[in-house]
């Protein structure tokens, strides 16, 4: 099972991360910071022997806890105030001091929260950590190991210190990406925390105007996107003024599952002439997504949007299968509505492709 040390910048978690390396385990310091998705937190705490030190990552524990449960976690704590009066003394950053206060207090509240909240948590004080016992504990604690007096006594001397400066100009480059993870991860834990299962039953089944869509689905795009690995504010990046357009000749069809208001599923579908005849008109299944907090209702949405097709007249609907979330195992529900394979959809980047 994976360890992790929980701090505040300037809390010897870099010291921490080589003492802790031992023998075939290995600690990391601040691997969050080559975190790009869900899947590179998920593998992460999969792999074995491995650890790490930590200064960013108590905003997620929530997400380590829902992955891995087992990981034993140490939260290291030194006072808000000594711990800005290093960064800002020490570390040759030039900060903006009330944003730092800000910033360090969050996260501090943070491991509040883990204190709080992980089942077995080892907390130890920064100034505890020359001593030999408070190692012990730590070491014990994140490996399954005894304490090795010899390997701290090799340690204990020894000042590293992280490249600070080249630890934040690695941050600044790669903001936009660690931003959206974390954007990605708040998403991600609210859904979850806001989840209840739905009565199927309870659900109602209608086509709605496109902006009205627009308007109610927003927390539920969110939960979509992260889910398909894109950022949960990206629904406002798509071609919106074409979807408009498209629903206001009808080729737009916007199929919609609710329980007392609240949407639960949505099922987008383009409607048009057909190219093989001019009797035939066509449909093909564009954006789906259906809760997990409503078991069972993908099926019953794709039912409504096709009974919907029928009555206006469509005669064949192309139901896509696609490559991320839970696309590729849509091929299983279009077989129990009774649809036929129909060949293989293909893409190709003609900027990157020549």
């Amino acid at each position: 099972m994976p360890f992790l040390v929980l701090a505040l910048p300037r809390s010897r978690t870099f010291w921490l991360s080589k003492f802790l390396a031992y023998r075939e385990w290995t600690c990391g310091h601040d691997e969050v910071l080559r975190m790009r998705s869900l899947d590179d937190v998920r593998i992460w705490l999969n792999l074995p022997c491995k650890g790490s030190s930590e200064t960013a990552a108590a905003p997620f524990w929530r997400l380590v806890q829902e992955y891995r449960p087992d990981t034993r976690l140490v939260v290291v704590r030194r006072p808000v105030e000594d711990v800005v009066h290093s960064l800002l003394t020490t570390t040759g950053i030039s900060f903006q001091e009330q944003v730092l206060w800000q910033s360090m207090r969050r996260l501090d509240a943070k491991l509040d929260q883990v204190e709080a909240r992980w089942p077995g948590v080892l907390s130890v004080q920064f100034s505890d950590l020359a001593d030999e016992a408070t190692c012990a504990a730590v070491f014990e604690h994140c490996l399954p190991f005894k304490h090795d007096p010899t390997w701290w006594s090799a340690w204990a001397p020894i000042n590293v210190q992280v490249n600070f400066p080249a630890m934040t100009c690695y941050g600044l480059a790669h903001a936009d990406q660690l931003n959206r993870l974390a954007r990605t991860v708040k998403q991600h834990t609210l859904a979850r925390l806001g989840s209840r299962p739905v009565a199927i039953d309870g659900m109602t089944f209608q086509q709605e105007a496109f902006d009205t869509f627009l308007q109610d689905g927003q927390r539920l795009f969110a939960e979509h996107l992260v889910q398909v690995g894109e950022a949960p504010n990206a629904a406002m990046t798509k071609n919106l003024p074409l979807m408009r357009a498209l629903d206001a000749i009808g080729a737009l069809q916007v199929t919609t599952a609710r329980s007392n208001g609240r949407m639960f599923g949505y099922l987008m579908t383009v409607v048009g002439p057909s190219l093989e005849s001019p009797e035939r008109v066509e449909a093909m299944n564009a954006t789906f997504y259906a809760s997990k907090d409503a078991p069972g209702l993908g099926l019953k949405l794709q039912r409504a949007s096709i009974n919907a097709l029928r009555q206006r007249g469509v005669d064949i609907a192309y139901l896509r299968v696609g490559t991320r979330g839970d696309g590729p195992r849509l091929g299983t529900l279009y077989r129990r509505l009774g649809a036929d394979p129909a060949g293989e959809m293909y893409s190709m980047n003609l900027k990157e492709c020549a």
